[in-house]
């Protein structure tokens, strides 16, 4: 084999020349070439004096920053770190004569890019080599990953971040290696009862807003079929007019379009990435979109789960009505001054004493089912102690039939807890009385509502005095 290349090297070329390498050592190619070489790397590379001004960068750099390579050098490259780690990069650079002869990082550092975008990235540092003659710092730093963006999302998603703030966190990861383009989730909105309304958009949205509900979009598809729809080129048949004009128009020809499933395969959201060249996705696309779309839905069901509690600390559980809790935090913000009923039920300890304490905790539970039904639109319903209920009441009380509008709603309570519970083999009777106050008694006096259940309470006392299952007025009765 030796004596092949020998022959070979010593024939003469087509035009003439000898076929055999270049008498120069490589490694002095590599030198000259070295500059050239850096600026390919898939990594951004750029070198630093010792007070951090940028003398290079190569083009994966220019890419990451944003800025033509002469807007960099020469500048401070703290302008270019987010200011959260300004002070983390000073105390580095400042110890940077303790790295001779070894590598600084990784570390991590967030930096900002000419949109006032933050990114999350890796990077090494170590000192020049003697041939570059100046000074200073080669730093090595990685562009920001999916999972770099992902991670950021799930320390929010800990720390109980709203919903809107998670969500766009992760929309983020759609600008990110190795996608590489715009992310945008569109949440479907479970009370939405038109097509118009379905889809709420988090993130950038880079087309017209009239296509984000338009019918027979990818999206949209995506939403009814609970199957991902991904367009490869906007050029190609099949995806509609008004989409391919929208994304050819915005420069994005290419979408990978993901629905987020409940286990039940109800669609809860739609995960895109906007791509600005054709392109398909390949098995690390796919799985960087699989972990997005599962920490959408991550986002999605703690977010339920804290509706769903902060209704629950609300709640009574017994009735379904407004707890203590809830009344006193109405109490504390309430400046619209409304009136009260405050409910007292009749014969009830009699139950508790009689049938035991979980026939009275369901006369209990028709007791607020049946004041629920009979309050009116604006009106609020709260247990307020073991057998008193409380009726916050919209109706104004400057209104001149206000007075008797609200005994009205009072004795349509009464009439219906008057009517016997039948609670499994039992049928029991109990009844209920009501005082009623306003919150504006006269013109120009206000009370605050905790003053108005106060003298709704002892409205109560006063019809009980009179007559159980009465109701009383405090302000339209001498």
């Amino acid at each position: 084999m030796t004596n092949q290349m020998e022959a070979m090297a010593s024939q003469p070329g087509e035009d003439g020349s000898s076929m055999c390498p270049p008498t120069r050592a490589p490694l002095e190619l590599i030198r000259e070439h070295s500059f050239r070489l850096i600026d390919v790397l898939p990594v951004a590379v750029f070198v630093i004096d010792q007070t951090g001004n940028i003398l290079y960068a190569n083009q994966r750099l220019v890419d990451m920053v944003g800025l033509v390579r002469e807007a960099l050098l020469g500048r401070s490259a703290f302008e270019f770190i987010d200011p959260r780690d300004t002070e983390f990069a000073l105390d580095l650079l400042n110890a940077g004569s303790e790295y001779h002869g070894t590598i600084m990082g990784p570390s991590r550092i967030r930096y900002v890019d000419p949109t006032g975008g933050c990114h999350h990235s890796q990077f090494w540092a170590y000192e020049c080599p003697p041939e570059i003659g100046v000074p200073g710092y080669v730093i090595t730093l990685t562009a920001e990953s999916v999972r770099d963006v992902l991670a950021t999302a799930v320390g929010a998603v800990a720390a109980d971040e709203p919903l809107e703030r998670n969500l766009a966190a992760i929309a983020t990861s759609g600008r990110a290696a190795p996608f590489d383009g715009i992310g945008t989730i569109l949440v479907v909105e479970p009370a939405s009862s038109t097509e118009a309304e379905r889809f709420r958009s988090v993130g950038p949205w880079p087309l017209d807003d009239e296509l984000i509900n338009a019918t027979g979009t990818p999206w949209h598809r995506s939403f009814v079929t609970g199957q991902m729809q991904d367009i490869t080129d906007c050029g190609l048949p099949g995806i509609g007019d008004q989409c391919r004009d929208g994304m050819a128009s915005a420069g994005l020809p290419a979408a990978w379009v993901r629905p987020v499933l409940h286990a039940s395969g109800k669609v809860a959201a739609v995960f895109i990435v906007w791509r600005r060249t054709p392109s398909r996705v390949s098995p690390n696309h796919e799985a960087h979109l699989s972990e997005a779309t599962r920490l959408t839905l991550l986002v999605l069901k703690q977010a339920h789960h804290r509706a769903e509690l902060e209704v629950a600390a609300h709640r009574d559980a017994l009735t379904g009505v407004g707890n203590r809790a809830s009344l006193n935090d109405r109490i504390g913000h309430d400046t619209s001054h409304p009136s009260a009923l405050f409910i007292d039920l009749d014969q009830f300890k009699a139950v508790n004493d009689t049938f035991g304490h979980s026939v009275g905790d369901e006369v209990i539970a028709l007791v607020g089912r049946r004041i629920s039904a009979a309050v009116r639109r604006g009106d609020d319903v709260y247990r307020s102690g073991g057998d008193e209920f409380v009726v916050v009441c919209d109706l104004k009380s400057g209104d001149p039939d206000a007075a008797a509008g609200l005994v009205g709603l009072a004795k349509r309570i009464v009439d219906r807890i008057a009517v016997p519970f039948d609670c499994g083999e039992h049928r029991i009777g109990i009844g209920a009385t009501v005082g009623i106050a306003s919150g504006r008694p006269s013109t120009g006096t206000r009370r605050s509502l905790a003053e108005t259940i106060c003298v709704a309470d002892r409205a109560m006392y006063v019809a009980k005095e009179r007559c159980r299952g009465s109701v009383f007025h405090a302000d339209a009765q001498s």
